[in-house]
């Protein structure tokens, strides 16, 4: 999976930063899976790594220039197991804004007050505004997206356990019914007539 950074992007002051969360999960009962995980930059450098991830994680690093960011996962042969990775969002987000404070619009005379007054540092303002907030709503739909994701894994979870636990509970009463079934039939077979022995005196 890969995120693209445009170079307009570092004009913000804090420079952009990758941000993504992984969900982990897989379908064998007798063992767990574990991934790794690794996010690469543009030249291939490696600049978040994290191993043994066996439910969820999420990243937050800084950029290091415009081009193509990827996301590497490896399920290594000790998980013993394939696992079903769900990337929830890979996005570029979560900038550290610098406290500059608002634009500053020169009051105008009774001769240009009808006139739009911006300069091209207002607009580059504006402009770097837009794409933060742009990037915060990736960040909020990223959130709802995990958020989501987290509440269908524990529906399921809930759903499993529920069919699991109806499935031993009747298979435990049928056991119980058959076991006194057998009892009864044993115990009503002594009292059969030509099954009483004698007894001499």
């Amino acid at each position: 999976m890969g995120e693209t950074v445009e170079a307009e992007h570092f004009s913000i002051p804090g420079g952009p930063r990758i941000d993504g969360r992984v969900l982990v999960s897989g379908n064998s009962q007798y063992y767990v899976p574990f991934v790794t995980i690794r996010v690469l930059s543009p030249t291939g450098d490696q600049i978040w790594q994290q191993q043994h991830v066996y439910q969820e994680t999420h990243f937050n690093v800084g950029a290091r220039g415009p081009g193509s960011y990827k996301v590497c996962f490896y399920n290594p042969w000790e998980s013993r197991t394939d696992a079903n990775v769900d990337l929830v969002y890979f996005t570029l987000a979560h900038l550290r804004r610098s406290a500059s404070g608002g634009i500053q619009i020169p009051k105008g005379t009774q001769e240009d007050r009808a006139k739009e007054v911006a300069s091209s540092d207002h607009m580059d303002d504006v402009k770097r505004t837009i794409l933060g907030m742009s990037e915060f709503m990736q960040v909020i739909s990223g959130s709802q997206k995990y958020l989501q994701r987290k509440l269908e894994r524990h529906q399921k979870t809930m759903e499993s356990n529920r069919d699991r636990t109806l499935f031993y509970t009747g298979l435990e009463v049928g056991l119980l019914l058959l076991v006194g079934l057998v009892q009864v039939l044993a115990v009503t077979g002594f009292f059969k007539p030509g099954k009483m022995s004698k007894v001499s005196v």
